[in-house]
């Protein structure tokens, strides 16, 4: 009797295997592209499954709103019993229409489907904590389940941010914010993706933010650099940032970063900085004296960045900024410095490139003192023209403010002032902002930050409505925006109103 049904059991066995056999053979993955992400930051899984058997099969379709396969689990902090869902039903909500037939996909033996889907555009994450997603199918008479994928969610405090461009190309539109934040993991450096929808609109919206890197304790002024073409043709993706004395330089295509010693902490690294279509990172450093102007290169190829040249100029520089022009017009840089000399401020203007040059006769503007952290800034017309501007006070009580206007054309240069209104508060910081578009006309807007709020126009003052601190400033082809830093979203552009 045991040899019967020892045969049985052994018979069964066989039966069960070669029916195994018969089956599709189906491997699901789940794919994150990191473990850690920051609270309301796009979470993104790509979903793959790929035929390891030896026959072709048809299997659902891995897209949004298709199909009720697969079933994802996810659990965490926001979902401690665990939720489950797909991507038809979760797509579909409450709406009571009926759901569309199954879509399915050939896929070759061997062969591979992919699709994915952003998780808390489906499923709210709320909650920081460590949350974990699982997947399985059941399809004709097969079955495939992903390994789970695990993921921690983090409530960061965002310091600092800045603005990377790319100046009168077709992309200029989409707008690029570095920042810097504050985790549980210690200092972050990261970059949201924003884009003007309707320019004549002032509208933009939120692409896309992710993690670049870890960075250190002291990790300061992140930057992104210009640049005049769009920026997806380059070799390269810098990032860069400060650390005490040092400079720190990072593309996403490197393991690390790398490092030039800038000799101080109190050194500046002048904004913008600027890649060339070959993925060169040029970064230029006003020395703690306020005298000494380097030009650091970081090479597109491997290797310890460098200084092309260094210069000292006559006066302790107040404010500086660089301007890029259009690469169809050779792609020619400017820097404007500002210096002041008791009643006199000085705008000066130097073309920049492989080689020193001579700063231009400087315009000097009569009765003038320097506020607070005045950004000047500077554009290159299609014409050669240049344009540089910068806010600054009419008496020494700094309450009554201007604007000085330079316009070079071959050297020769010709400022104008005009008044912009008074502020009843300190300024705490100024700007001025160029077009950075191809379309439309020249345009010079300013902006001063107080302690009470912020104001700014094209000529006199108008409010800037915000209820956030402005930490940079922006002209698009209609709009002016500043750039405004959530200490728990991060940056978002506001348009002006001007």
């Amino acid at each position: 009797m045991y040899r019967l049904i020892a045969a049985a059991t052994c018979f069964a066995c066989v039966l069960a295997d070669l029916r195994a056999q018969g089956r599709p053979a189906m491997k699901l993955e789940l794919v994150l592209p990191r473990h850690l992400y920051l609270a309301g930051e796009k979470i993104s899984i790509d979903v793959q499954l790929t035929n390891t058997g030896a026959e072709a099969i048809d299997a659902p379709t891995l897209e949004t709103g298709g199909n009720a396969q697969p079933v994802f689990h996810l659990q965490g902090p926001a979902y401690p019993q665990g939720i489950s869902f797909n991507l038809r039903d979760a797509k579909r909500g409450a709406e009571g229409y009926p759901p569309p037939p199954p879509s399915t996909h050939h896929v070759a033996a061997g062969g591979m489907m992919e699709g994915g889907f952003i998780l808390n555009s489906i499923m709210p994450i709320n909650e920081p904590g460590e949350y974990r997603v699982s997947a399985r199918m059941d399809w004709n008479g097969w079955s495939a389940e992903a390994a789970p994928i695990k993921f921690s969610v983090d409530k960061a405090k965002f310091v600092e941010a800045s603005l990377g461009m790319d100046v009168f190309s077709r992309s200029t539109r989409s707008v690029r914010a570095v920042w810097i934040a504050e985790s549980a993991e210690g200092r972050l450096l990261g970059e949201s993706s924003l884009y003007e929808t309707r320019p004549e609109l002032g509208e933009v919206s939120l692409s896309s933010t992710r993690i670049i890197r870890g960075v250190g304790a002291k990790a300061t002024n992140p930057f992104c650099p210009w640049v005049n073409f769009d920026r997806i043709e380059a070799p390269k993706f810098w990032h860069g940032w400060q650390e005490g004395a040092a400079l720190m330089a990072f593309s996403d295509d490197e393991k690390e970063p790398r490092t030039f010693d800038i000799g101080s902490p109190k050194a500046q690294i002048v904004q913008p900085t600027y890649m060339n279509h070959a993925g060169d990172l040029d970064v230029l450093v006003l020395g703690e004296n306020r005298k000494t102007l380097r030009l650091v290169r970081f090479a597109a190829a491997e290797g310890n960045p460098s200084v092309v040249w260094s210069i000292d100029l006559r006066d302790p520089v107040s404010s500086i900024a660089l301007g890029v022009g259009a690469a169809d017009k050779g792609g020619p840089r400017v820097v404007t410095y500002v210096t002041q000399t008791g009643l006199k401020m000085s705008i000066h203007l130097m073309s920049i490139g492989d080689k020193p040059a001579e700063a231009d006769p400087p315009a000097v503007v009569t009765n003038a003192f320097l506020l607070p952290d005045s950004q000047p800034s500077v554009s290159i017309a299609a014409d050669g023209t240049i344009h540089a501007s910068v806010v600054y006070a009419k008496h020494p009580g700094l309450g009554t403010l201007a604007v000085a206007d330079l316009i070079s054309q071959a050297g020769k240069g010709r400022v104008t002032t005009a008044d912009v209104g008074r502020t009843d508060a300190g300024v705490v910081k100024a700007w001025t902002a160029q077009r950075v578009t191809m379309e439309g006309p020249p345009a010079r807007v300013w902006l001063a930050r107080t302690a009470q709020g912020s104001m700014g126009g094209l000529g006199e003052s108008k409010p800037v409505q915000t209820a956030l601190p402005v930490v940079d400033y922006l002209r698009m082809s209609g709009a002016a925006y500043v750039l405004v830093l959530d200490p728990n979203r991060g940056p978002m552009l506001v348009e002006t109103g001007y």
